[in-house]
């Protein structure tokens, strides 16, 4: 599913590294759905009901493949959330990744590790959810503000935050790989509500 940026505007076709990422990225996402996803929606739980609450659904992970496709480091991929609770048990439940190769190319893959069931709940109802308030209205905002602001999943949801062709390609493969949770049709349908 293509997920449209900025109606209107021509890009440039996408580079060949673009096709590569995406392909790894769907290994990597069909891997840890098929051996580990019911250890992360478990951890997830376990971490919601330590602190009393659900506080996210997502976390942005960095993996740092090897040679010879093994993870040999998974890290935060927000510095705020090094050393927390999410940190601990969500790098405990893929431990066993190091000990399980990946047919990918060596380098850091920024994704994000996905409590299924709830984000699937989630999603369902997301237009419940409060509007994202900006302390400033995104036209006074520098570029450079815009391109540093902390970026979370619910940001690819407001067509005012351009999107980044990695962002899209990320969210083009978690569709492709977790297809009951409709995300590109769910950003589309958001994104395109604003623009009428």
């Amino acid at each position: 599913m293509e997920i449209k940026k900025t109606p209107g505007y021509w890009e440039e076709p996408a580079h060949p590294m673009i096709f590569r990422l995406r392909n790894d990225l769907v290994t990597i996402y069909t891997h840890i759905r098929e051996k580990y996803q019911k250890k992360i929606d478990s951890t997830f739980d376990q971490i919601s009901r330590e602190i009393g609450f659900v506080v996210t659904t997502t976390i942005p992970v960095v993996f740092e493949v090897g040679d010879k496709g093994t993870v040999e480091r998974i890290s935060m991929g927000a510095e705020h959330l090094k050393g927390t609770l999410f940190d601990k048990g969500l790098t405990k439940a893929l431990e066993q990744l190091s000990d399980d190769p990946l047919p990918v190319v060596k380098g850091a893959y920024s994704l994000y590790l996905l409590w299924f069931e709830a984000l699937k709940l989630k999603l369902r109802t997301y237009w419940v959810e409060p509007a994202h308030v900006l302390r400033r209205s995104v036209s006074e905002m520098s570029e450079r503000e815009i391109l540093t602001q902390p970026r979370e999943p619910a940001h690819w949801f407001d067509s005012r935050i351009a999107m980044t062709a990695e962002e899209a390609v990320l969210i083009s493969v978690i569709d492709e790989v977790y297809p009951e949770l409709r995300l590109a049709d769910l950003i589309n349908q958001s994104r395109g509500a604003l623009h009428g």
